[in-house]
């Protein structure tokens, strides 16, 4: 588990119940909203992401304390953020004073400390083995989401200035960078990543839902079996931020993507990952819609290599 032993934040030890520093559009986050809803915490109120004030660091009795973390306004490559989450990423989990970073890990910690139907499956030692494997190949495969959705969906969007860069330098220079984010940046911002890189990560991620397809063909409703596990949670979450790109999953792919109609039709999918993220959302399938019907989006660049 992701614990945090000693925070550096004079915030997280104050902060009772649940509390969750996350962005809505960030599939990682958007992983543990969807693992809380499942657990039956609603969303609570909204308190900025910083605010250490008593009634801000007061739990919420049933529901999980909002504190959005925008990475549009850069709050992730603050110094306040920076002692909250070392990696400068979202999301990040307080519970009772405790807290917890890595989404996965928090989604497991969410199973043991709320109960229900659990998402990680310990009675059954073959579809353990078999979520736990997938949930590594999600993992392994983060890095292939950020190069294609930066290269077919944010595009200049998402680029940083010099002095948001050096910032995230100065931030990750005690060696907190696992997630390579100054390496990435500095050839993403200057445009030198080669293409044969994007294209490398996009066969990948082709690849992976090749073997999801074929796992699907025998009528099971998720990827391993007949229940929800922690590997369809952190795949749904991949595919949403892809078909916002404009993966044509529905062509390429229509077994895995009735799978993900399914799992978007549950209501914490709904509440907890679409809540405040639909207009976001439409807007991204939106400019992905008028991106590949000008034949520079990624359905022409996926259809190439899968059909």
């Amino acid at each position: 588990m992701a614990l945090i032993e000693h925070p550096r934040s004079p915030i997280a030890g104050k902060l009772e119940g649940v509390h969750l520093f996350h962005y809505d559009g960030a599939p990682c986050a958007q992983r543990v909203r969807f693992a809380l809803h499942e657990k039956g915490l609603s969303r609570g109120r909204e308190v900025k992401f910083d605010a250490g004030d008593p009634v801000s660091c007061a739990g919420q009795q049933g529901a999980w304390v909002s504190r959005q973390v925008s990475l549009v306004k850069k709050d992730h490559l603050t110094e306040a953020y920076a002692l909250i989450q070392p990696n400068l990423v979202v999301p990040a989990l307080v519970h009772d004073g405790r807290l917890h970073i890595e989404s996965m890990d928090i989604v497991e910690y969410l199973d043991e400390a709320f109960g229900g139907a659990p998402l990680v499956p310990k009675n059954d030692t073959a579809v353990m083995e078999d979520a736990t494997g997938l949930t590594r190949l999600g993992k392994e495969l983060h890095r292939s989401i950020r190069f294609v959705t930066f290269r077919w969906g944010l595009r200049g969007l998402a680029r940083l200035s010099k002095e948001d860069e050096e910032q995230l330098r100065d931030l990750l220079k005690n060696g907190n960078d696992t997630e390579q984010l100054v390496n990435f940046y500095e050839g993403y911002d200057r445009q030198s990543i080669p293409e044969t890189i994007y294209e490398e990560h996009l066969e990948k991620l082709n690849a992976a839902f090749r073997d999801h397809e074929h796992r699907l063909s025998d009528g099971r409703d998720f990827l391993t079996g007949s229940d929800l596990t922690m590997a369809d949670v952190i795949w749904a979450m991949k595919t949403l931020r892809l078909i916002e790109c404009g993966y044509p999953f529905e062509q390429c792919f229509p077994l895995y993507f009735a799978w993900f109609q399914r799992i978007s039709q549950r209501p914490s999918f709904r509440e907890g990952v679409m809540g405040k993220h639909r207009l976001m959302s439409s807007a991204f399938k939106f400019k992905a819609r008028l991106e590949n019907l000008l034949g520079i989006g990624l359905k022409r660049e996926v259809l190439m290599r899968v059909t």
